[in-house]
């Protein structure tokens, strides 16, 4: 094979190879979209707090490499469940604010954590370190 040739193929796969790892990264574009999806037990009829009343579920899906909200909201005594919604395994790990680490979970599996004090706490997964989120916990 010539030198041009060869050089001219060396490119072509340096490309494409750019290309293929360009679709494995985080992808902020609708990250702020998320806020307004916050799952969470409806409040019962009659009750106008407008929020999950204290003791209901705040949920978390884990889809797409993210956390959906990335900034979600519970009260003290609530439990926040996270759902790996994705095919491949996700952790779910404090970085600050508590303690907690569900370990490896496969896709479907869920993980609980009972907010018990005020404050704000920031949780990764460690295998996606891109993938980040805030929780906080109010009064």
């Amino acid at each position: 094979m010539s030198r041009p040739l060869t050089v001219a193929f060396a490119c072509l796969a340096l490309v494409l190879g750019g290309a293929v790892l360009a679709g494995c990264g985080d992808d902020d574009e609708d990250s702020g979209a998320g806020a307004a999806q916050t799952e969470a037990t409806p409040a019962p009829a009659g009750d106008d707090t407008g929020g999950t009343p204290a003791g209901g579920e705040v949920a978390i899906s884990m889809k797409d490499i993210k956390n959906i909200p990335m900034e979600a909201e519970a009260k003290v005594g609530q439990t926040v469940v996270w759902t790996n919604d994705d095919p491949f395994p996700h952790t779910v790990t404090a970085e600050s604010g508590a303690d907690f680490d569900s370990g490896n979970m496969e896709g479907g599996d869920t993980f609980e954590y009972k907010a018990e004090q005020a404050g704000e706490i920031a949780y990764v997964c460690k295998i996606h370190p891109n993938q980040k989120g805030t929780l906080t916990v109010t009064e």
